[in-house]
């Protein structure tokens, strides 16, 4: 079984020079990369939406998700896992498979850690994914109006079954959202 080390975290912007990326930097087996080296970009903004589409509180458990993506990803793509589409599904649903995901991941083909020991990246920052945690905090109100919008835009069908304010029977007082 192999054995992903994140050993830093990165700050950069995309091709645009305004679109903010987090880079997490693995230490990987030689057969994942010659070089011993893997980065994963991920969108600042990804936080919040992993949250939203997961139905998440608590920032460990979003990094928890985004640094098993790049293996889930890859495990996916050659048919081990199927492909999780978190907006086809209740956040609750999404999160029961996701969590299963990494557990069948981490159970079998590989763990991801964060750099322990010593040296001189170590020394920088005692768990690198605390640069992460420091920037971002999980706003429970946004994250809901998120999911509302994947929930709105992503499943047509539900927003096709609401009955318009004009069907409703305008005398009883009684309001679609109740």
């Amino acid at each position: 079984m192999q054995q992903w080390t994140i050993v830093d975290v990165e700050e950069t912007t995309g091709d645009d020079g305004r679109t903010p990326y987090w880079v997490i930097v693995y230490e990987v087996p030689e057969e994942v990369s010659p070089d011993g080296r893997w980065r994963y970009y991920v969108l600042k903004e990804s936080v919040e939406y992993r949250a939203a589409e997961f139905g998440l509180t608590d920032i460990d458990d979003v990094l928890d998700v985004l640094v098993h993506e790049s293996l889930l990803i890859e495990l996916q793509s050659i048919g081990v896992l199927p492909m999780v589409t978190p907006s086809s599904m209740d956040a609750a649903t999404a999160h029961e498979v996701v969590r299963g995901q990494i557990a069948h991941c981490r159970e079998r083909h590989a763990t991801v850690v964060t750099v322990q020991g010593s040296g001189a990246a170590r020394a920088r920052v005692a768990d690198p994914l605390q640069t992460i945690r420091d920037a971002c905090r999980i706003d429970l109100i946004r994250t809901a109006e998120l999911r509302l919008e994947i929930d709105r835009a992503l499943n047509p069908f539900q927003a096709s079954q609401r009955v318009p304010w004009s069907q409703h029977d305008r005398k009883s007082g009684v309001s679609p959202m109740t």
